[in-house]
């Protein structure tokens, strides 16, 4: 509540709706309320800050005030160093990170008038939090200025015209620069803390305008050493239109060289625009079958990527293709075609996933396990059990973590446990079901993606 009445009365002393703060080195060991009150207070109080004093203004803004339903929306982030002493922190491309653990991460949240949020569009973590990134760092000098363009429409859907408050906060750490040495210091000496509430309106937009406002972005990857070609990307495979499937594609299909964006990123947005058309060009990457505007053949990691969605999507009519890829693709993508597997919940692909389970071949019995694994049924649990028994180690370990994770149960196999030591985990699991498993019900994760 502190923090919200500093903020509040900071407002009306500046005239603007952001929050700029004064630090010094010696407030960041305090309780971040207790330093944000007193950052205020020495901002009214000292007219000139000290030389040792880290001064700084930041604040979000949005670009304008209404928007076409479907175009980008973008917040800009800003931070100024108003005092003497030079500062640095992490800066990366602003695109979403699904970790919030990572410190400096702006948060948004948009909501209608009545206060009812909007959903938001972000794929879940399964699998654990996503969450890398390769930061680089700005040095501030004073008197500049730094500045970020986030695209809000990454943490929120709008899906109707209408008016919306969005909410915007960062807590950004600020390393002090050593007059002696000229290196940056660590822990932080400041936080700098921005929190605004801006309003912006949705309006109704026609195709014609919508190509309008999306053209900018396509000029930039017209270019091929464009400095905010990331930012063109970013736009489109979050935004897909059905305008933009070419352009899509183009992107999916790129040759591997040129490595001026994630090519997996311009599937998501295929997966996103949801098309017929789309899936289908999905498809082809998955398959191997290149499109026109491809140069080269699609690389495997590429193509595993492709079936991760194919499979996340669940399409009964993707399941054929897909099984005649286990003739004829590489073996590594078979494995990944043979986890997917499961997540079609489709007895022809549960037929393939149990034979799997004989076969000569190593990988495949650990793949199929896994296929197993994300089909999320009791009746792969006994199957499981005999798995390990498996002449393999590797085999046997994926068995007990399928196990544990279709189950709940925490019987404990150590990490190199012999044929002897898994047998008599297998008697602990055998038991576990013949009391258990009439009424099993396994757990079901929520899917990972909403495409």
């Amino acid at each position: 509540m502190m923090v919200l009445m500093a903020l509040g009365e900071f407002k009306s002393y500046r005239g603007k709706d952001c929050c700029a703060l004064v630090r010094s080195s010696r407030c960041a060991r305090l309780p971040l309320a207790t330093a944000v009150w007193l950052g205020w207070a020495a901002g009214l109080l000292l007219p000139v800050a000290a030389t040792a004093q880290v001064s700084y203004v930041a604040r979000f803004a949005l670009e304008k005030q209404t928007f076409l339903l479907g175009e980008p929306i973008f917040c800009k982030f800003t931070i100024q160093n108003t005092g003497s002493q030079v500062f640095a922190f992490s800066y990366r491309t602003p695109s979403r990170i699904l970790n919030p653990e990572l410190e400096g991460e702006p948060r948004f949240s948009v909501s209608e008038e009545n206060g009812q949020p909007l959903p938001d569009p972000a794929p879940k973590p399964c699998g654990g939090a996503k969450g890398s990134a390769v930061y680089g760092s700005v040095t501030l000098p004073p008197g500049q200025i730094h500045g970020e363009r986030w695209l809000v429409n990454q943490w929120a859907r709008f899906s109707r015209p209408g008016r919306y408050r969005l909410r915007a906060e960062r807590r950004l750490p600020l390393l002090g620069a050593n007059a002696r040495t000229q290196e940056f210091s660590s822990p932080p000496v400041a936080y700098a803390l921005a929190i605004n509430a801006l309003s912006l309106e949705v309006v109704a937009a026609t195709p014609g305008q919508l190509q309008a406002a999306f053209r900018p972005y396509l000029k930039t990857l017209e270019k091929p050493e464009a400095a905010n070609a990331a930012e063109a990307v970013l736009v489109l495979t979050t935004l897909p239109q059905p305008f933009l499937l070419e352009q899509l594609a183009a992107l999916a299909n790129a040759p591997t060289e040129e490595h001026r964006w994630d090519r997996q990123q311009a599937l998501e947005g295929l997966a996103r625009l949801g098309t017929r058309a789309a899936w289908e060009e999905i498809l082809r990457i998955a398959r191997g079958v290149r499109s026109s505007q491809a140069k080269g053949p699609a690389d495997d990691p590429l193509r595993a990527y492709a079936v991760q969605l194919l499979a996340e999507k669940g399409d009964p009519e993707f399941l054929p293709p897909l099984l005649e890829m286990l003739s004829t693709a590489p073996e590594t993508l078979c494995g990944e075609v043979l986890r997917a597997l499961g997540l079609f919940n489709d007895p022809r692909a549960n037929q393939v996933l149990f034979q799997k389970l004989h076969s000569q071949v190593a990988n495949d019995r650990v793949n199929a396990i896994l296929g197993l694994r994300n089909l999320e049924s009791k009746d792969a649990i006994p199957a499981l059990i005999a798995m390990l028994s498996d002449p393999e180690a590797q085999a046997r370990q994926v068995a007990h973590f399928a196990l544990q994770g279709l189950t709940g149960q925490k019987f404990k196999l150590s990490p190199r446990a012999s044929r002897a030591e898994s047998a008599r985990i297998a008697e602990q699991w055998r038991a576990w079901w013949r009391e258990h498993g009439a009424s099993f019900v396994p757990a079901r994760r929520a899917p990972c993606q909403d495409w």
